[in-house]
């Protein structure tokens, strides 16, 4: 059996190795932090000085075509980027590739250009002849560059015959039956201010166009005229001299009239007499209150016409409206049709009637 001196002097002697292992781990690990502080550091010295020196690089550029032959258009444009074979020091290539690049100009009717086509609308020109005005270019932007290579080797121009032609302009509204408040309804057409542009692009493309649309308008609750100015629903491969138009929804509060009027009989034969019932229709319709007071009984006539009717089958005829003008609106006749009754006029031949 051990003694509890025994037993004190083996915990001590537990404690005391543990303190040399943790003074040992800490000593190592504050090595392991200064390796690698001077690892980054010289990591860092050598990153720097790699960076002085000259390299061969790839970078995806953008470019902009200018300088377009006249009176044509590009129908499928060439590549919007062009990938570079840039020789520079480590730093410009390093910081082009990582900030903004601004596109570089590329002048089309600097360079030869081959025809594929009899009328030469589609042409080629080979890249190489522009690496010096690219690289002279791309210099003002970035010092010390130089553009070796350029892919691809050759860009292809698809053009169009270029064609002005004024368009309507059609204002697009979600749902246009449900955009005004209660006891309110169009007062007219809506219409677009301009009504019509003119559109410039290739002629295959603006001679299909019947209208311009505008972009989706959401409205509800109207209960007054009211003006929207709208962006243009514009076309990739067309030019618009403006981006907006204002639309107008004219809007005015309605009210519901009647008339009662007599029946008109169309086409009837001088020896057929027709008979009516009713002989009167009751007229009810819709207006706006800026219309209710252009709108007379003279305005109505409902009639039914003798070539329609058929004998035989019906003993009744359809109730038929001549036009209206537009701003008298859900025109309901009661009753939507007649009952007739015909008889044959008795002429005397007067021919006989002298002869007796």
């Amino acid at each position: 059996m051990k003694t509890p001196e025994k037993k004190t002097s083996g915990i001590k002697s537990f404690s005391d190795l543990r303190e040399k292992i943790n003074t040992l781990f800490k000593q190592a690990q504050n090595k392991f932090l200064v390796f690698l502080f001077f690892l980054a550091l010289s990591t860092l010295a050598w990153f720097i000085r790699a960076l002085s020196d000259t390299y061969d690089a790839e970078i995806k550029y953008p470019v902009r075509y200018i300088n377009l032959p006249p009176n044509k258009i590009l129908s499928q444009p060439p590549p919007e980027k062009l990938m570079l074979t840039v020789r520079s020091d480590g730093y410009t290539i390093l910081s082009t590739k990582l900030i903004f690049k601004p596109p570089l100009s590329y002048n089309v009717n600097a360079f030869s250009m081959y025809s594929l086509t009899m009328d030469s609308t589609s042409v080629y020109t080979l890249t190489r002849y522009a690496r010096e005005r690219l690289s002279a270019e791309l210099n003002k932007k970035k010092k010390n560059i130089e553009i070796i290579d350029i892919t691809p080797d050759t860009l292809f121009f698809n053009f169009s015959r270029v064609k002005k032609r004024k368009i309507p302009v059609s204002a697009s509204i979600i749902n246009p039956h449900a955009i005004y408040a209660q006891q309110h309804m169009l007062n007219g057409k809506i219409y677009t201010s301009p009504d019509s542009i003119v559109v410039t692009g290739p002629a295959a493309i603006v001679d299909t166009l019947r209208f311009i649309p505008t972009r989706s308008l959401r409205l509800k609750e109207l209960s007054d005229t009211t003006e929207k100015k709208i962006l243009i629903q514009k076309h990739p491969k067309l030019i618009y001299p403006l981006s907006k138009v204002k639309v107008i929804i004219p809007v005015d509060e309605f009210t519901e009239s009647e008339f009662t009027v007599n029946l008109i009989q169309k086409n009837v034969p001088d020896s057929v007499l027709l008979k009516t019932f009713p002989k009167t229709v009751k007229i009810k319709y819709i207006v706006t209150l800026s219309n209710f007071e252009k709108v007379s009984s003279d305005m109505f006539k409902p009639y039914i016409d003798y070539n329609d009717i058929d004998i035989e089958m019906n003993s009744k005829a359809t109730i038929k409206m001549d036009s209206l003008p537009p701003y008298i609106h859900s025109v309901h006749l009661t009753p939507g049709s007649a009952e007739f009754l015909i008889e044959r006029k008795y002429v005397e031949d007067r021919n006989n009637r002298g002869n007796r």
